[in-house]
């Protein structure tokens, strides 16, 4: 924690808030609380952590999905996170992705274990939020699947997510990964609506 420090909570690490066509609404941020001292040394700000859940639950936040992985965050982050996302009756899951990189076998087995836990938040007319460190590239990504699945084309999936965060997607590879899940998704047969 730094030396000193404001805990004005009149801000949020919230990116984006998109409604997701056939219901509920897909929410990127940054790591809730996440902040950098005077020395740049990352640090969990309490009013900011508040702040950024408190924005992310009045817009219906059911489940954070968290991608940033435990390395890139200070040692009291996921504690914190977890205290927090229990003191406002919500839940959270880690579904790490390497930093600017795509989702591999181990996150995809966690999504389709969880799609039907994703139906249920967006048939309520719910949210479900994402955050990595920044809330853009793999926040980004992970929003873009959700929306691709409820049947918007990766270009407009992207472009939504961009007109409120420019961020948002932030590599050529993480792009095309999308288009990829587009792909997969669609010859599975699944369909759109999930």
């Amino acid at each position: 924690m730094p030396d000193e420090f404001s805990d004005d909570a009149d801000f949020s690490s919230v990116r984006t808030i998109c409604t997701r066509p056939g219901g509920g609404r897909v929410i990127t941020m940054g790591f809730p609380g996440l902040d950098t001292d005077f020395r740049g040394q990352s640090w969990i700000n309490p009013g900011l952590l508040d702040a950024t859940l408190s924005e992310a639950a009045a817009a219906g936040m059911q489940l954070l999905l968290v991608h940033a992985q435990a390395a890139e965050l200070p040692a009291e982050a996921m504690p914190l996170l977890r205290a927090g996302v229990k003191a406002k009756a919500l839940r959270c899951l880690a579904l790490p992705i390497e930093d600017y990189g795509v989702p591999n076998a181990a996150f995809l087995r966690g999504w389709h274990r969880l799609r039907p836990v994703f139906a249920q938040v967006f048939a309520a007319d719910g949210a479900v939020g994402m955050c990595c460190h920044h809330g853009a590239g793999r926040s980004g990504l992970v929003a873009a699947m959700h929306l691709v699945e409820a049947g918007k084309a990766p270009a407009e999936a992207v472009a939504l997510l961009r007109g409120q965060f420019p961020e948002t997607v932030e590599n050529e590879q993480q792009y095309r990964w999308v288009e990829h899940h587009a792909r997969q998704f669609r010859s599975a047969g699944e369909g759109a609506g999930v």
